[in-house]
């Protein structure tokens, strides 16, 4: 069947028009836009708490079906960047404030109310080879190491050391104990412009060395528990290691299914 040279234009047009339509290293188009919208997520375009622009006018300038563009912003609500509020709109998520420690110890006759944060010390250190795994840093790299407690009525309940990454948290280095607050991850977010996205809690049981025993009221020997969490900003990188140890009998674990 023979064509005219303007059949021949049309072909060839709409095969460019593909091949620029198709996704290079074989990645759904959504996927590739989510990726976008991550980096300008992760570059501070958006903050956190911010809302993002609507999903028609995202797809005109993306040049994609709103279909599409519903997929991509639906792939990072699943992953917790992004979340949907009804009648409002899609907003950065604003990150965690820090996970409530009722989940994992009882308070005595407090309830669940969290007992009373002391910062002890601010030291700049050099990464032991755990932290250092635990932060993705080379080991005997500088960090930013902090020592709390968390009391109640005068008594420790529990014993935390914290390591933070430097230059990232160089704005902590010279902030004086007791400024620090009852809660770090708004503190991070202030000073630091470092959003913790997301935290990994591993828990683990073991006997308490002296040390530990003697600041929580225990024997040397007794049941302790153990907590190591590393969190992650919005990039995904680790931004703080984090040991909390305290006594095993007061362990408790509350887990909500829906």
């Amino acid at each position: 069947v023979s064509s005219s040279p303007l059949d021949d234009v049309i072909v060839i047009d709409m095969n460019e028009r593909a091949a620029a339509a198709a996704p290079a290293d074989g990645r759904a188009r959504w996927a590739l836009i989510a990726q976008s919208l991550r980096d300008r997520i992760v570059a501070g375009e958006w903050r956190a708490g911010d809302a993002i622009p609507a999903e028609s006018a995202l797809a005109r300038s993306h040049g994609v079906a709103l279909g599409t563009m519903r997929a991509a912003i639906e792939s990072l609500s699943d992953e917790g960047l992004l979340e949907r509020v009804q009648g409002r709109g899609t907003f950065v998520r604003a990150g965690i404030a820090g996970a409530g420690l009722s989940r994992f110890f009882r308070w005595g006759d407090g309830g669940d109310a969290l007992p009373q944060s002391r910062v002890l010390s601010v030291r700049t250190v050099a990464a032991s080879a755990e932290v250092a795994r635990a932060l993705g840093a080379q080991a005997k790299a500088p960090v930013l190491r902090l020592r709390r407690h968390r009391v109640r009525e005068r008594r420790v309940l529990l014993v935390e050391t914290i390591w933070l990454p430097l230059p990232a948290f160089a704005a902590l280095e010279t902030l004086a104990p007791a400024d620090f607050g009852p809660l770090l991850y708004p503190l991070f977010a202030r000073r630091c412009g470092i959003v913790v996205h997301r935290a990994v809690d591993d828990i683990a049981f073991h006997a308490l060395d002296g040390r530990t025993a003697a600041t929580l009221g225990l024997d040397p020997g007794d049941p302790g528990v153990r907590i190591a969490r590393r969190a992650y900003d919005l990039a995904g990188c680790a931004v703080e290691y984090r040991i909390t140890c305290g006594d095993a009998r007061e362990f408790r674990y509350r887990a909500e299914v829906r």
